[in-house]
Order: structure tokens, then C-alpha cells, then sequence
């Protein structure tokens, strides 16, 4: 058996994690469960896929796009990402991806070789391990961001440097981070870059909750740290910022060096991403900055709410759409995300975020309206307090 079907054997499936909270769901006898365990918001989305465009997207919605996106619209993210790093970033860096998956995808399959290793910032989105593997690498996890959250003093640049081995390729991370809620400030994205600088390795920002700071620093992309432009892959996912999960559109933006073996293995993998979807990103692009405003502060609230309300140890969100539970004290993260599921209330299982995470589970703050999810926690806290009873 070729080598990357024997580590993609170790993968779950794409729905796997979630399977048996949804059958519970299901089986629970409530109406209405309370699903906070999937990644959404409720808002509706900025803009919707149409068979007709304005004259200045430049294609015919009914028309193949090329392979590294409508020129139009890897124009409008050359300028935003230029403005968002306050450098130069041209078109041609830009290739427009089937969602952030599809991103990733590309930016390692243009990078490792096989049997390179990948430091992967732990917890960390579902999936990165499992594309690591399928472009012939192999992941290591580093945990950070529930020891940013738990000790004073952490060492994070120490840490990190001391994972880095001969074999090191790249360094892969997610802020604000899924699940956690944690973001690294310019203090650590600089201690990276720097490490980076040192050892010779790429890196690989996860942006898909860039829009979902809740910070005053506000979101930082590496790119615009220090001089790691030359050395670093931006990922961005407009499934999340504008809220359109169907469109399924993302965007890689690569290193000024390195723009052609993305768009390579992009255009071998996919071809192109559809136009109609493209057409959407780029009317939803002209989103009023308001309207992004008010969905953070709405996200915000959120984990606020969440935050103020729960009585099960957490992470005090900054950032992103979720909380991380701790339910090491309770006894099993697994037995306790299937009480909950049970009762009607949906919670990620921790384990699918990293191998040192079975003990805890992830909540979407945002996956329900604010009196859904005070009515979860609710549940939630009765049932984290049943569990002690019963020791």
C-alpha cells in the first residue's frame, strides 16, 4: 500500500468526530436540540452565488475561470491583503481555493518532501493532520494554546524552538485558534518569525477567524511581522468572514518566491473553483466594514455569555467562535459529550483536536442565537455538576 494511503488510514473521515453526538442528537427526544458542536454563526451570508455578475468581475458566471481565480478577484484580495499587512502584495501571490482546505492542501503539497515534519500549534483545526500526511509529511503537535490560557510565563518561543528538529519543514498554526479561542499577539507571531528566520522553515498561517479578533490589538497576519513575507502561506476562508459555507471559497497567499507550485498542484487537484461562487466573494467583498464590525461584537458577546455563564472550566475566548472545555475533573471528555448529546445539547469531542485533548470539548458559542445557547449551558452545567455527584 503506497505510504500516504498507510497514514491517511490513521485519518478520520470528514464527519467522523461528530457521527455519534449527531445520532445521540437525534435519539435525545428533544424537538429541538441545541447544537453548538459544528463550527457556523447565524448570520445570513453577505452575498449569494448569481448567474450574472457586474461588468467589473469581467467573466460570464456560466464561464470556466481560470485555474488560479477570476483576475478580478485576486486583484480585490491582492489589495485587501496589502492593506491588511501594510506591504505589497501582488495579484499573482493570490490563488483562489476551494475554502481553507483546499489552501492548506496547497501549501504544503508545494513545500514538503516526503517524510518532512510539520510543528503543528496544538489544539488545532480537525483536519490538519490528516492533510499534512496526504502531501507526505508528518505532523507534530506542539501544545501551546491551553498553556497560553493556564500558566503565567509561558515560555511559548521555548517551547516551540525546542520541538524543532533535522527534520523540520514547517510550522503550521491557527489564529484565533479553533478550538480554543486564543489568539497569538504580535509578541509571539514576532517570537515565530524569528525562530523561523533561525531555523529556515515556512510558515503556515490558518486566518480563518481573522475577522473574529475581539482584541484592541486586533488581527495580525504573519506576513506583515518582521520580514517573514518571503518565508509565509496566509489562509483565508470567506465560508466564515461573510458567512457563506456553500460558496466554499477561501484564498492562499504565497511567499513572492514560491507562487507557482501552489498553482501547480491547485490546477492539477481542482482546475478551478467555481465561477459563480468566485462572483459571490467578490460582491461580498464590498461588505461595509460596519457589517463585519457588528458580526464580531455579536461573536463577542457570544463568548461573553459563554464565558460569564459556565460553571465547567474553559478558555477565556479573545478571538474565534468557540470555547475549549476541561473536563478532566469530571472524569472522560467522551462520556461527557454523550451525556450532553443525550440530553439534546451538541459539544465537539476533544480528541479530534489534537492527542492531548481527549479530556476536554469544544463549544460553538455562535452556532445558535444567544437564548439557545444560554438554554445549553444551562444543561450543560447541570449535567458537569451530576457528574461529581455520582463520584
Amino acid at each position: 500500500m503506497p505510504s500516504h494511503a498507510r497514514a491517511l488510514g490513521e485519518v478520520p473521515g470528514s464527519s467522523s468526530p461528530f457521527d455519534r453526538v449527531e445520532e445521540l442528537l437525534r435519539g435525545s427526544g428533544h424537538a429541538a436540540p441545541i447544537g453548538l458542536h459544528r463550527g457556523r454563526t447565524v448570520f445570513g451570508p453577505c452575498a449569494r452565488a448569481r448567474t450574472r455578475g457586474s461588468g467589473e468581475f469581467g467573466f460570464a458566471a456560466d464561464a470556466h475561470a481560470p485555474p488560479g481565480g477570476v483576475p478580478a478577484l485576486r486583484a480585490a484580495l491582492a489589495q485587501a491583503a496589502t492593506a491588511r499587512r501594510q506591504s505589497a502584495v501582488r495579484p499573482e501571490q493570490v490563488l483562489v481555493t476551494r475554502g481553507a482546505t483546499h489552501a492548506l492542501a496547497a501549501a504544503l503539497h508545494a513545500i514538503l518532501r516526503e517524510g518532512d515534519e510539520v510543528l503543528v500549534l496544538s489544539p488545532q483545526w480537525l483536519f490538519a493532520n490528516g492533510l499534512i500526511r496526504a502531501a507526505g509529511g508528518v505532523p507534530r503537535e506542539v501544545p501551546v494554546f491551553l498553556e497560553l490560557g493556564a500558566a503565567r510565563g509561558f515560555d511559548f518561543a521555548g517551547v516551540v524552538e525546542r520541538a524543532v528538529a533535522p527534520g523540520t519543514r514547517a510550522i503550521y498554526f491557527n489564529s484565533p485558534n479553533n478550538p480554543t479561542g486564543y489568539r497569538l499577539d504580535g509578541g509571539r507571531l514576532g517570537a515565530l518569525a524569528d525562530l523561523a528566520e533561525r531555523h529556515d522553515l515556512w510558515l503556515i498561517a490558518d486566518n480563518t477567524y481573522e475577522s473574529y479578533d475581539f482584541t484592541r490589538e486586533g488581527f495580525l497576519d504573519i506576513g506583515a511581522v518582521g520580514a517573514t513575507a518571503a518565508r509565509a502561506f496566509s489562509l483565508h476562508s470567506f465560508s466564515t468572514t461573510y458567512a457563506m459555507p456553500g460558496a466554499g471559497v477561501g484564498c492562499l497567499i504565497s511567499p513572492p518566491g514560491l507562487t507557482e507550485p501552489p498553482a501547480k498542484w491547485s490546477q492539477c487537484a481542482l482546475r478551478s473553483v467555481s465561477t459563480p461562487a468566485q462572483l459571490a466573494v467578490y460582491e461580498a467583498l464590498r461588505t461595509p466594514r460596519e457589517e463585519l464590525d457588528r458580526r464580531r461584537d455579536h461573536a463577542a458577546a457570544a463568548g461573553w455569555l459563554a464565558d460569564s455563564t459556565l460553571e465547567v472550566p474553559h478558555t477565556k475566548p479573545s478571538g474565534g467562535l468557540y470555547t475549549f472545555l476541561d473536563l478532566s475533573a469530571w472524569g472522560d471528555g467522551e462520556r461527557f459529550v454523550h451525556r450532553c448529546a443525550e440530553l439534546g445539547v451538541g459539544l465537539a469531542p476533544g480528541r479530534g483536536f489534537g492527542a492531548h485533548c481527549g479530556k476536554g470539548a469544544r463549544l460553538c458559542f455562535t452556532a445558535e442565537p444567544p437564548q439557545r445557547v444560554a438554554e445549553a449551558i444551562e444543561r450543560i452545567n447541570k449535567i458537569y455538576g451530576e457528574g461529581f455527584d455520582e463520584h
